[in-house]
């Protein structure tokens, strides 16, 4: 039986994190709807306001994925105060332990943490991509109604209230 992974950190990407993410491979029906680290990581260069994160299982990079704020996430909100989170993925030797689960169940008091005035998160999740849109439900990312034509087919706008993460605990 696999060991149970005990604390999932975020942090957000440094240098010496390269290695071990350009090391991730995903199974060819995963993807056409994620790109891997090394691909999302010079957009990342590109763009300032593209903020790369590191999922960590034990202090060992086992996911990614990206924060984007600013003007270039108008194609898929209006919302000024939102973030869009992009190109999520874990390793895949490193999945179905429950790090995605994890990850994005400490993914709002991080967002909050580091985007203070940002209310909420929004992704882009592909219709076919099943596996990944139950788990955003069971994460509390709820289907906004909006539709968009995405590289690989039509694609469901999710959004996550983070203004309500504190409100919920008091």
């Amino acid at each position: 039986m696999e060991k149970e992974i005990e604390t999932i950190t975020l942090t957000p990407y440094l240098p010496e994190h390269l290695h071990q993410l350009s090391q991730f491979y995903l199974p060819n029906a995963q993807t056409p709807f994620s790109a891997l680290p090394e691909e999302s990581l010079k957009y990342c260069r590109e763009d300032c306001d593209r903020h790369p994160i590191v999922i960590l299982a034990d202090g060992i990079p086992v996911g990614f994925f990206v924060l984007h704020i600013g003007e270039n996430i108008t194609p898929f909100t209006s919302d000024k105060k939102a973030i869009l989170l992009r190109g999520f993925l874990v390793d895949q030797k490193h999945q179905g332990k429950g790090i995605a689960k994890k990850a994005l169940q400490i993914l709002p008091e991080f967002v909050k943490g580091i985007f203070p005035n940002k209310d909420s998160i929004i992704l882009a999740v592909n219709i076919m991509n099943v596996i990944a849109k139950t788990l955003y439900v069971k994460s509390g990312f709820q289907d906004t109604g909006i539709q968009k034509e995405g590289r690989s087919g039509l694609m469901e706008i999710m959004e996550y209230r983070v203004d309500t993460v504190n409100k919920d605990m008091e």
